[in-house]
């Protein structure tokens, strides 16, 4: 099911019939460098598995980004619920495979989730978490308008926190 698209991107939803390419992608160390590593085909499974209970308990989560040029499934973008020092949020997640990086794809697709998150979903606040050593994701969030807003540990780990509120006139 389509979620919604972008100029050069369709987002929609995940099914197990995605679990190949997905876990092509998080077999790549350099995808994986910011996010714990590469996981299994296994984990992926359980993960695409997660994210359609998401989408059954929330309404939302991350979507298969489609590559309209080519029509392959190049990264998983979308809103992904989270607790922070105990309060619930909702997170602007994007990651793409390595070949698409460096062509504003990942800045395209959080422009797109920021708004359905504010429009649709009905969201006042969107963060995202990045690895303080991952300056490009850093700036793909500054670009879609997330200031630094602290550093956090989740999972034993530094996280920084970008955050944006729904502009008064939505």
């Amino acid at each position: 099911m389509t979620v919604f698209e972008t100029p050069r991107l369709l987002l929609r939803q995940f099914t197990q019939d995605d679990v190949d390419d997905l876990a092509a992608m998080y077999a790549d160390p350099a995808v994986m460098t910011y996010l714990g590593g590469v996981r299994s085909y296994e984990t992926t499974q359980q993960h695409i598995e997660r994210i359609i209970q998401n989408y059954r308990e929330y309404g939302f989560g991350l979507w298969a980004a489609i590559h309209k040029g080519d029509r392959r499934l190049i990264g998983r973008c979308g809103l992904i619920p989270q607790t922070i020092e105990g309060q619930g949020q909702v997170e602007i997640g994007y990651l793409l495979a390595h070949a698409y990086w460096g062509q504003g794809l990942a800045t395209e697709a959080a422009t797109a989730i920021r708004d359905y998150g504010f429009n649709t979903v009905g969201c006042d606040r969107l963060i995202s978490l990045i690895d303080p050593h991952n300056l490009a994701s850093q700036q793909v969030a500054l670009r879609v308008g997330l200031t630094y807003e602290k550093d956090v540990i989740l999972s034993d780990k530094p996280i920084r926190v970008y955050a944006i509120y729904k502009p008064a006139d939505s």
